[in-house]
């Protein structure tokens, strides 16, 4: 009789549909994020909500024709104070110092704020010190801000006066907060130094996430400071940049408060410190028409827009960098050489 093997019958299996394991985790991801959509709603309400009125409000009211001045009725006048914004030279002029004053605020702040930061990464004496200093500008309240500054450049007891005809860079006193010219330098000069330390603690911040062995790696290749700075700094803070870029820009045409002190609310002399921003205060809460001030406010909400789409453009693919050879290593690129045999 020939010897039979018994085996055990196999347990059988239950029948999976294929891809049934990816269909469980799709499921428990979908629920993931709609309960995170749950948990963010209020926060999202709340937002919009204190976001979403303010912009309602002032959109409609840059479709009438609201000037207190002229009479208590406020008819429906469609985009006429837009029109106007394209034909009133004293918009054109606040524009164009508007311009001045931000390109010369966002490109030397940023530029001042990633030299102070490399210096103050930089091992020194009495490091920490210095850092502590940083912060004052920044600790001091905006009005106090303007007023330092209006004591200092005043033209009869100031100390700027004294300081400069003590180096023989001037003769006598000079007014310059009587100047349009002088004023607005005043002003770029006043709002740089308050806002300066936020930015250099940004680009602090951005240096130290820097990789030390990416250093080490440039100094063994031959590469100088100056091009570690250029080929390995730059690049690895490229989005800091960006962000300071747009937070520049956004608090540049928005300045107001420093204006404001400077100036004793008027935004001269002869409407020289009057930026985009303060005009729309002036037409607003001065002139009473608060229509055509609603517009304007509406045109530096675009401009903002426009201005952070312009540096995100800027800054994507193909790479600014990248396109200017930065970061780019081998024959042709301006990053660090390879030493040769």
């Amino acid at each position: 009789m020939p010897a039979t093997t018994l085996t055990t019958p196999s347990r059988p299996h239950a029948p999976t549909a294929p891809g049934g394991g990816r269909l469980r985790r799709g499921r428990a991801e979908r629920g993931d994020r709609r309960f995170n959509l749950l948990l963010m709603a209020p926060a999202v309400l709340v937002v919009l909500a204190l976001f979403a009125y303010p912009i309602g409000y002032a959109g409609w009211l840059s479709l009438h024709q609201w000037n207190d001045k002229i009479s208590p009725v406020h008819p429906y006048t469609g985009t006429d104070n837009y029109h106007q914004l394209f034909t009133d030279p004293a918009y054109r002029e606040a524009l164009n110092r508007t311009v001045y004053f931000s390109v010369i605020t966002v490109l030397a702040g940023v530029a001042l704020a990633i030299g102070l930061a490399v210096l103050l990464t930089q091992q020194f004496r009495f490091r920490a010190l210095a850092r502590v200093l940083l912060l004052v500008p920044w600790a001091v309240p905006p009005v106090v801000n303007g007023i330092m500054w209006h004591l200092i450049f005043d033209g009869d007891t100031g100390i700027a006066n004294t300081v400069l005809r003590g180096l023989g860079i001037i003769d006598g006193n000079k007014q310059w907060l009587s100047s349009p010219t002088s004023a607005m330098n005043v002003l770029i000069f006043a709002e740089m130094w308050k806002l300066l330390p936020f930015l250099t603690l940004l680009f602090i911040a951005a240096l130290q996430s820097v990789p030390a062995n990416l250093y080490r790696a440039a100094s063994i290749d031959g590469a100088g400071a100056i091009r570690r700075f250029a080929f390995i700094t730059l690049p690895s803070i490229r989005t800091t940049i960006l962000f300071a870029l747009i937070v520049q820009s956004m608090w540049s045409l928005k300045v107001f408060d420093t204006i404001y002190v400077l100036t004793g609310g008027s935004g001269g002399p002869a409407g020289g410190t009057t930026t985009v921003n303060f005009f729309a205060y002036l037409t607003t809460f001065s002139n009473l028409d608060r229509g055509y001030g609603a517009a304007i406010a509406i045109s530096i909400m675009a401009l903002v827009l426009l201005i952070a789409v312009f540096w995100m453009l800027l800054f994507r693919a193909p790479s600014w960098f990248v396109a200017r050879g930065i970061g780019r290593r081998g024959p042709g690129g301006l990053g660090p050489r390879r030493r040769t045999a």
